[in-house]
């Protein structure tokens, strides 16, 4: 009879991980990590479930559990979609402040929107560091490779991006209050046929600013047309410059110019006033326009750009100082930060 070789054998048995222990008992993979290193915090009936079900699964705790018991390497990494944004390099000094205050390291890495990208990152990072901070790429819809960390005892938090079914510490600004706010704002002015410039829906935030803008237009009594939204594959430059020469072909076939257009993105927002003023749209009196981020350039265009300011340095400061409390055995928790907007000439349509 033919004997398996060592390389058949591990190929045809499966390395049982503590997130496959979670997973039969209904459990988090923290609670499992912390039973299974007698953490004081589960109780002892819990650990010896945990223990009997580990046992029952021949788990045997792989090398990153075993060198994250016995020594930290004092690094974080990063993962954002890019760096380009003031956004992510703002809230990467944040996060870059407070790990070296903890004598930690961090190590960058940029998806840039990219599934493929991103899983392989995050795959690379498993054994590299001692937690992982995140916002997930655009283009993925499962990001599941994220519990591949967790499970292997390395903690991960997520901020501004976040994703379902991802085993994280999160923390995120309220996107749907950011929204009410700007069209509210607008609202107040007198203004009813306000536009909204949409990133894809299945992103937390750009989801959740589209239902803020719905849920406000509604509570005002106002309908929204079917014209009103626009879905960008981004919220770039370029993708507002796309909705403004599409405004701008409906206008010329005679249908009215919205009154104002609350964008999920300042990029957008600004590709978007580029093109009115362009064709002779005046920005605010014909068209107000309010974005989203309060990025620097904001005050400083010819017309400042009514903004949502989600502050950033805050949100990556407060993601470091959750990672740090994780990697202490804390439990995972969320935070919603309180958005502000920042209103600016852009918005101002009647001043009176």
């Amino acid at each position: 009879m033919r004997k398996l070789s060592h390389h058949s054998f591990q190929m045809t048995r499966k390395r049982t991980s503590i997130y496959d222990i979670a997973q039969r008992l209904d459990v988090s993979v923290s609670t499992v990590s912390r039973a299974l290193s007698d953490h004081p915090s589960i109780s002892a009936a819990l650990k010896e479930r945990i223990r009997e079900v580990a046992r029952e699964m021949h788990y045997t705790p792989n090398s990153v559990a075993v060198n994250l018991k016995t020594g930290r390497r004092n690094t974080i990494g990063v993962v954002v979609p890019g760096i380009n944004r003031s956004f992510f390099s703002s809230a990467i000094e944040g996060i870059e402040d407070k790990a070296y205050k903890q004598g930690y390291d961090v190590l960058i890495y940029q998806s840039k929107d990219s599934a493929e990208r991103e899983e392989r990152i995050v795959h690379s990072l498993a054994g590299k560091v001692d937690g992982v901070i995140a916002s997930v790429a655009a283009d993925a819809t499962d990001h599941s490779y994220y519990n591949h960390l967790s499970a292997s005892g390395v903690p991960v938090v997520l901020f501004d991006r976040t994703a379902k079914g991802v085993d994280a510490g999160t923390v995120i600004v309220d996107d749907c209050q950011g929204a009410a706010l700007a069209v509210e704002h607008l609202l107040r002015q007198g203004m009813k046929r306000i536009y909204h410039f949409a990133g894809p829906r299945h992103v937390n935030v750009w989801g959740n600013r589209l239902e803020g803008y719905l849920s406000t237009m509604r509570e005002a009594g106002l309908s929204v047309s079917d014209e009103y939204i626009f879905e960008g594959i981004n919220t770039s430059e370029q993708e507002g410059r796309r909705f403004a020469e599409t405004v701008l072909t409906a206008h010329a076939s005679g249908q009215p110019l919205p009154e104002a257009v609350f964008f999920a993105g300042d990029f957008a927002a600004l590709g978007a006033m580029l093109e009115f003023q362009k064709a002779g749209i005046r920005i605010p009196e014909d068209i107000a326009v309010v974005g989203f981020a309060n990025e620097p350039f904001c005050q400083l265009l010819p017309t400042p750009l009514s903004s949502v300011d989600q502050f950033s340095y805050k949100m990556g400061y407060m993601a470091g100082k959750m990672m740090f409390d994780r990697l202490r055995g804390e439990p995972q928790v969320g935070i919603v930060i309180a958005p502000e907007l920042i209103i600016r000439k852009s918005s101002l349509k009647n001043t009176k």
